[in-house]
């Protein structure tokens, strides 16, 4: 199979969808990662993207017909996903998102045991020669498959970097930019003393109300607004997939 187009980064995978990167691609990368890393189990995350879901399924397929048992930990952000990978001792970690690229791009971050990305001149290259050298193989016994729901895990996890009680009562205005950091947000923030102003917490895949980029300062000036509108002491953008934050003062 060719490998359109130039999907395959350093560190990750993304092309255009379906033309670069659609459900036949995803699954011969799912079959090509558990073939490369003989991988006995692997998770699987996804973001909002409107492909994200067929995506998932399809890579998901591609995992167990490798062999991998696989845990569909569903919507999540990124860092979600590298903490299930090390919390739970997965061998095999994937996240299907396109991060802060805009809505007609999906792409996916694989990375191995501990959370180590799989890179373009390591064992990401090498998935990809199986693909394109046609030398795809299935395992005899085909992988099973469970759901898991992560987020208070994830959570805690976060929380635990911090000592919480030293958190002033601050109002905080965080922009989610429609990404995952809008099902994040709201469980951290009940653990805090701080006033949460959300942004655009609505998962939507077409972001409709700005691209979900905040290091281009036109997508962060809904943010100042509200900062100043509310008389909020901080502000909080997130890209898409919630592993980027940029901060705003009051």
């Amino acid at each position: 199979m060719k490998i359109q187009g130039q999907t395959f980064k350093a560190y990750d995978i993304r092309g255009i969808y379906p033309i670069e990167l659609n459900e036949i691609t995803a699954y011969a990368i799912g079959l090509g990662t558990a073939n490369v890393l003989k991988a006995k189990n692997a998770v699987v995350g996804r973001d909002m993207r409107l492909s994200s879901d067929k995506l998932s399924e399809a890579i998901i397929n591609g995992l167990r017909d490798g062999g991998a048992d696989v845990t569909d930990i569903g919507l999540i952000s990124t860092d979600g996903l590298y903490f299930a990978v090390g919390k739970y001792e997965f061998e095999c970690g994937v996240m299907i998102t396109a991060s802060h690229n805009p809505p007609k791009y999906n792409g996916m971050k694989v990375c191995e045991r501990n959370a180590i990305p799989l890179s373009g001149d390591g064992k990401l290259a090498d998935v990809k020669k199986l693909i394109e050298d046609d030398k795809l193989i299935k395992s005899p016994k085909r992988g099973s498959l469970v759901k898991k729901d992560i987020l208070q895990d994830y959570v805690k996890h976060a929380l635990s970097f911090v000592d919480i009680s030293r958190i002033k009562p601050f109002k905080i205005v965080v922009d989610a930019g429609n990404g995952m950091a809008g099902i994040i947000m709201p469980e951290l923030f009940k653990h805090l003393k701080c006033q949460l102003i959300p942004l655009y917490f609505e998962l939507d895949g077409s972001f409709p109300n700005h691209p979900a980029s905040p290091i281009e300062p036109e997508n962060v000036a809904d943010l100042k607004a509200k900062i100043k509108e509310t008389g909020a002491d901080l502000g909080a953008a997130f890209d898409g997939d919630a592993d980027r934050v940029f901060l705003i003062d009051e």
